[in-house]
Formats: C-alpha cells, sequence, structure tokens
C-alpha cells in the first residue's frame, strides 16, 4: 500500500509541521514488559527458493510526492527505526510521532538501494522489536502492525509464497517480496491498508519476519520486503548488541486472538509510530 493522504490528517499536518521543523521535549523512557513466553515454532512447507518463474506484481501508483504518512518500527532502542522507503524517499522532513499532534525528526535516513525499506536514526527512543532469526513457512500466519487509512489497526495473513514486485511508477529494481492472503482485519475496516507501509509483519513467536510495502485490496493480498533484504538495512543501521537495549518483550504466543491487544501495546509503548513525510 502505497502513501495515502488522509483528508483528516491535513490539519494535523500542520502542527506537526511547526514540532518537526523546531525544537523537541525530552524523550520519555519506556519500561521492559512482562517476561516473554515462547511456544514452538509452527512448521510447514518451506519457503521456495527465488526463481525466474516468480509471479510478477505491478505496483500502480506515481504522481509528485506529497505529504503522506505510513508505519515505522524502532529497530534499536538508541533511536534507530526501520520503515518503507517509499514512505520516506523524497521528503523534505520525517518524523516519528511520538503523542497525537508531536513528532520526533529523524536526523538521518538510509534509503534501500534495491529494496523498499529505510532505516531511519537520530529520532525516538523507545522499545526495539527483534528480527526473526527464521523464514516463515508457506502457510504460516503473519501479524501486521501499523496505522492503515492513518488509523491504529492490525492485518493478519497466510503465507502464499514469493513473488517479484515491480514499481511502475519509478525506475527501480525488481523486488524479490512475500505474499500473504489477508484474512482478517483489526478493526474491520473497509478499503485501502495505505498507511501500515513500513509496519512490522510478526510471526507468531513475536519476531519481525517482514516490512509490509504493498497491497491489493480488491484480491485480499499483501506484500511484505522479502527476508533477504533485511541484512543491508541492518549493516547500515550499524546495529551492535548492547547490554543497555531495550526491548519490547511479549508476554503470549501472538495468535489471531491475542493481536488485537498486542498492536495496541506495541503502540502504546512506542515501538511502532506513525511517521510522517512532510514535502515542503
Amino acid at each position: 500500500m502505497r502513501p495515502v493522504d488522509i483528508g483528516a490528517l491535513l490539519i494535523l499536518f500542520g502542527v506537526l509541521a511547526a514540532s518537526l521543523l523546531g525544537a523537541f521535549g525530552g524523550e520519555k523512557d519506556v519500561q521492559r514488559g512482562p517476561g516473554e513466553k515462547r511456544r514452538p515454532m509452527p512448521t510447514g512447507p518451506a519457503l521456495p527458493d527465488p526463481s525466474p518463474r516468480d509471479p510478477i506484481i505491478q505496483v500502480q501508483g506515481g504522481g509528485p510526492k506529497k505529504n503522506s504518512i505510513g508505519t515505522a518500527f524502532s529497530l534499536d532502542s538508541d533511536g534507530i527505526w526501520m520503515t518503507a522507503r517509499h514512505v520516506v524517499d523524497g521528503c523534505k522532513t520525517v518524523g516519528i510521532e511520538r503523542r497525537p499532534g508531536e513528532a520526533v525528526r529523524a536526523g538521518r535516513i538510509w534509503i534501500h538501494p534495491d529494496a523498499d525499506l529505510a532505516i531511519l536514526s537520530d529520532t525516538l527512543r523507545t522499545p526495539a522489536l527483534e528480527i526473526a532469526e527464521r523464514l516463515p513457512t508457506v502457510g504460516e500466519t503473519g501479524f501486521g502492525v501499523g496505522y492503515p487509512q492513518g488509523i491504529p489497526a492490525e492485518v493478519t495473513g497466510t503465507l502464499i509464497g514469493r513473488a517479484v514486485s515491480v514499481a511502475l511508477h519509478r525506475n527501480e529494481r525488481a523486488e524479490p517480496v512475500l505474499t500473504w492472503a489477508e484474512s482478517r482485519r483489526y478493526p474491520d475496516f473497509e478499503g485501502t491498508l495505505g498507511g501500515i507501509s513500513g509496519g512490522p509483519l510478526f510471526v507468531s513467536e513475536g519476531r519481525v519476519a517482514g516490512v509490509v510495502i504493498s497491497g491489493s485490496p480488491r484480491r485480499g493480498r499483501f506484500n511484505t520486503a522479502a527476508p533477504r533484504s533485511f541484512p543491508a538495512a541492518i549493516a547500515a543501521a550499524q546495529l551492535t548488541p548492547d547490554r543497555r537495549d531495550r526491548y519490547f518483550t511479549f508476554s503470549e504466543y501472538i495468535d489471531e486472538t491475542s493481536i488485537d491487544g498486542l498492536g495496541d501495546a506495541l503502540r502504546s509503548a512506542g515501538a511502532v509510530a506513525l511517521v510522517y513525510c512532510l514535502v515542503e
């Protein structure tokens, strides 16, 4: 889902513009969550290797860059965040929302050369999310968290397989993605998922296995950046193990019954937030 303008946020953009271009208050620490409880990882068919026969997904869009919103998540508690490249590329000012009407400006932005991913640094410091150390399996459920249409919500989907995404409106290389068949939305709503771009896609043990980057509501599908695109982004973020790092910890295994409350907890802790793009 490419960035979309939300009419109800136009006034908020005016408030945020002053905040993003001006001074910011001190950042508030967030305490770690309860100890996490793990269950065995699900098993299923292995994700197939990339193939020239992978289906091609054509991503529509284009036109002049406008003020827009997306979703970002904390990658490191020292103020490093990940989002989708198309959310922040071409923006004059990028900010992470700390609370309604107030955002923390990103000091630096790294754009992935080959994938729809970006790293933001020198910004809001909140508990971080962990990247999965495994590939999701075909038929497994993934849990996306973010701000579709600018509202806090979640979407779940079943992994179908690999595909190749081609952005028709930009001169970009074909990008490997994972395709998910949408199963539920929390809360239920109609229309586009636009605004959740850049949001984390969790597997059941509570680790990020993808970043939501596009979708096709008419087909009931959405796509995430392939895990193979992560290493370059992680390297660019220059992440190193640090005992002082703070992580959001999951008190339960993620499933269809827990994702709704978990999304609220992630947003309340500041681990998932709105990201704003201002072009002027």
